[in-house]
């Protein structure tokens, strides 16, 4: 079910445990292949077939972890984890690798809470933990997924979405946007992650950028044609609306009104369609926006464009008729701009 696949948020408090000489649970400790296995530890093993199963033989015995919250078993095939909080999980492959790689449970990973799960594509597999859940895929490796991003990637259908599977970690950076209208450059912090799509997820945490004044989750493709070079969609986090960022080539700036359809679709060619968008309206806003931007666009004298260097286009904008929109009369009153 999906309620099992929601990804947890990265735990702030830590648990205190006493020191445990096991990990509890009813089966008396065994031996195996020269090691001892115990406690909840042991009840996984035995239940996954024991040295029959992908595990093989321990290759230590239980032992405490960094932390002191937990117990695990390293084996020829893997390890098994255990905390008080979690239960006992096996960790094996690209999957534990990666979460080696992090920091085991001192990561922002935590402990591991289920089993490795085959995701129902039959393409990859996760593993859920206490900060979030490793998906891996033969195609994109082993990756993390977490937070707004991950929530943002949930809503559209995780990895049977346009997005596919995560393709990176992610990335933590800065991005900037222009005031067309003051000349202002605005910059933020900006996390992004890859996906196999080639799309690039995103969160912004705060600090404003082209309609979110705070918080912003939301994506960008590449959409590879001769007018439209790359569309983003900022998600504001306190609003059901949203703002559809569109990059022309330089032919799609000098395309004109007669090209404005032929831009409109090269948008939505790579462009996964904006959850947010519900209403026949707001999608006829959002194409008469860009039919204006592409009659009003014209160069500078420095080089530049007098609509900036992308065409944001608003899905809370009134919906108006394509004379209106595009009639060089009205496009000198609202320059693309109404309410």
């Amino acid at each position: 079910m999906r309620t099992l696949r929601k990804l947890a948020l990265f735990a702030t408090a830590c648990l205190t445990v006493p020191f445990l000489t096991s990990s509890p649970a009813a089966a008396d400790d065994r031996d195996f292949c020269g090691k001892t296995v115990s406690g909840a530890i042991l009840d996984k093993y035995i239940a996954m077939g024991d040295v029959s199963s992908p595990l093989k033989c321990p290759v230590t015995d239980e032992m405490t972890t960094p932390d002191g919250r937990g117990r695990y078993t390293h084996f020829q095939g893997g390890s098994i984890y255990w905390s008080a909080v979690t239960n006992a999980h096996p960790v094996w492959g690209a999957v534990r690798d990666k979460w080696q790689a992090m920091g085991w449970e001192t990561s922002a990973l935590g402990y591991p809470k289920s089993d490795e799960l085959k995701n129902a594509d039959g393409k990859g597999v996760r593993q859920e933990f206490e900060g979030g859940t490793v998906y891996w895929s033969a195609a994109t490796g082993a990756h993390p997924v977490w937070g707004k991003i991950g929530g943002t990637w949930g809503e559209y259908g995780w990895e049977n979405s346009a997005f596919g599977y995560p393709a990176s970690d992610e990335a933590d950076g800065t991005g900037s946007w222009t005031d067309v209208d003051t000349g202002q450059v605005h910059t933020y912090r900006l996390v992004t992650q890859k996906f196999a799509s080639g799309a690039t997820l995103f969160w912004i945490p705060g600090g404003a950028t082209e309609g979110c004044g705070g918080e912003c989750t939301g994506y960008e493709v590449e959409a590879p044609g001769s007018l439209v070079k790359r569309v983003r969609v900022n998600l504001p986090t306190d609003s059901d609306k949203f703002v559809l960022m569109v990059f022309p080539t330089d032919a799609g700036f000098r395309g004109g009104i007669d090209k404005a359809v032929d831009g409109w679709q090269e948008v939505w060619t790579n462009t996964p369609n904006p959850l947010r968008l519900d209403t026949t309206d707001e999608a006829e806003s959002l194409r008469d926006q860009y039919a204006c931007h592409a009659a009003y666009a014209r160069q500078e004298s420095d080089g530049g464009w007098n609509t900036g260097n992308s065409w944001d286009l608003e899905s809370d904008r009134p919906n108006v008729s394509w004379t209106y929109a595009t009639d060089a009369l009205f496009v000198a009153i609202h320059k693309c701009n109404w309410t």
